[in-house]
């Protein structure tokens, strides 16, 4: 018994020694940021450029942002959400409201993004859809069992490769097939393509689709301001921060490690720009969106924008 109890206590004391030493490297990191956080001004949170709390009050805004665009020549078309069909589509996917259940005042927003990716893509059963950094999302199984069509779900946290209907890959680098798929869409993901990540996903897309092919990107999230947000609690060692964006300390409940908003400028310098003579992007600007709250009283919708490219027919 004594011999058990000298085990267990060499055991016990060396993980103490493995925590503390993990606890002081955590320490070491996050407590200098935690320092610089919470000594900042309020202009370098992210709350204070965030207009998604308020995206009813802020139309007019977000409506500045549309002529903005307008004026760089980016291609904008203003399109009204059908409401009653958005509420009998989520009728026949209660998944997707079950999914975000725990989404609080953004499961609505939520449901919408997959609802507008459904409709702006125009998924059929001809299809061959791939939901891009889809982490657990049941989507594409839905998509399958519901309209028969072949759908992937794409996320680097997979094991690298083909596996059944799941691919792990880089987004901008995924060893597909030239002309692998159809139709695509990216829901609340583009914006955490940290580093160059969100350019070569432009590149990647153009050679993956088929003639005819598109994918959508929402919301694409656009601010007055070029910011990345990236929470305190993260390594910065680790973050990136693009050239020319301000860096924001997200304040926020989310430890999420980065996170980027356009401004019209540079998402047109930076994305725009970069799509090939054989794609035609389109921005969708969500005219109708503050009927839409007020058909979900208490939820917070705030997907103004979306991103549609097409790959044009050979």
């Amino acid at each position: 018994m004594s011999f058990i109890n000298s085990i267990k206590g060499r055991i016990t004391g060396k993980l103490r020694t493995i925590i503390r030493s993990e606890v002081d490297k955590t320490l070491e990191v996050v407590f200098p940021q935690l320092l610089d956080f919470h000594n900042s001004s309020p202009e370098t949170k992210q709350s204070f450029h965030d207009h998604t709390k308020y995206p009813v009050r802020n139309y007019p805004y977000y409506n500045s942002l549309r002529n903005r665009l307008n004026e760089l020549k980016v291609r904008v078309e203003d399109i009204a959400l059908d409401i009653q069909d958005f509420k009998k589509w989520l009728q026949a996917y209660p998944e997707i409201c079950a999914m975000y259940a725990n989404s609080a005042d953004a499961q609505i927003e939520k449901c919408l993004e997959h609802y507008l990716s459904f409709t702006l893509l125009g998924l059929s059963s001809t299809d061959t859809f791939v939901d891009i950094a889809a982490a657990g999302s049941p989507f594409s199984d839905l998509l399958r069992r519901r309209l028969g069509l072949r759908a992937y779900r794409l996320d680097l946290s997979y094991p690298k490769g083909i596996h059944g209907y799941n691919i792990g890959a880089d987004a901008g680098d995924t060893g597909l097939p030239e002309g692998f798929a159809t139709a695509m869409a990216l829901h609340c993901a583009y914006e955490c393509f940290m580093g160059d990540a969100d350019m070569r996903f432009i590149r990647e897309a153009s050679r993956i689709l088929k003639p005819g092919g598109r994918y959508v990107i929402l919301p694409l999230y656009l601010d007055k301001t070029y910011f990345v947000s990236t929470s305190p609690y993260c390594n910065q060692k680790e973050v990136t921060i693009d050239s020319g964006a301000t860096k924001l300390w997200r304040d926020d409940s989310y430890k999420i490690p980065f996170s980027r908003h356009y401004s019209p400028e540079s998402f047109a310098e930076r994305i725009y720009s970069l799509v090939p003579s054989n794609m035609s992007g389109t921005v969708y600007f969500l005219r109708n969106l503050p009927d839409v709250s007020k058909s979900f009283v208490g939820q917070r919708i705030y997907c103004y924008f979306a991103f549609l490219c097409t790959k044009t027919m050979e």
